[in-house]
């Protein structure tokens, strides 16, 4: 009889957790972004660029916790 692994709930906490944690930081980045005297053009798109990556990281995250969940179900 084949029985199936325990899922490490613990990690899978921390990996949901941590992605959270980047698309929190991505869209406080994204929210406070404003093209104001003494920003240049480069650190305005560097900035949207950086938190568009925190997001899509963190996103990443998550849809990797929902499949490590989704294969132990079946």
């Amino acid at each position: 009889m084949v029985t199936k692994k325990e899922l490490p709930e613990g990690k899978l906490a921390l990996f949901w957790i941590a992605g959270s944690v980047l698309v929190l930081a991505g869209v406080w980045i994204a929210g406070h972004l404003e093209w104001t005297i003494g920003v240049t053009q480069a650190s305005y798109y560097g900035s949207l660029a950086l938190a568009l990556l925190l997001i899509m990281i963190g996103s990443l995250a998550w849809i990797a916790v929902a499949i490590a969940v989704a294969h132990h179900r079946y």
